[in-house]
């Protein structure tokens, strides 16, 4: 179990406090790896609780990243308004 809990501190620590991930994909996908197989032979409870605190992780995560996806999404719509507003209005002067 604690080859379990040292996985999940390490996964953890790939992510800053507001879920934004600080390493590459692949480093990601490698520690989750390594913190299911070490969960694979744990009692149902404890690899629950684990799993959980796991799911939890990933979905600030992902909240993150739906979170940075729509305020990028939102500054390209308000520049493109912008840019045919413009366009319409340079023809006046």
């Amino acid at each position: 179990m604690n080859q379990a809990k040292t996985h999940l501190a390490e996964l953890k620590a790939l992510f800053h406090s507001t879920g934004q991930l600080n390493v590459n994909l692949e480093e990601y996908q490698a520690k989750l790896n390594e913190l299911l197989k070490s969960t694979e032979h744990l009692p149902k409870d404890t690899k629950e609780a684990i799993l959980k605190e796991t799911r939890e992780v990933i979905n600030k995560g992902i909240l993150f990243t739906q979170k940075q996806l729509e305020s990028t999404e939102n500054a390209f719509s308000e520049n493109k308004s912008r840019n045919a507003a413009n366009l319409n209005y340079a023809k006046f002067f």
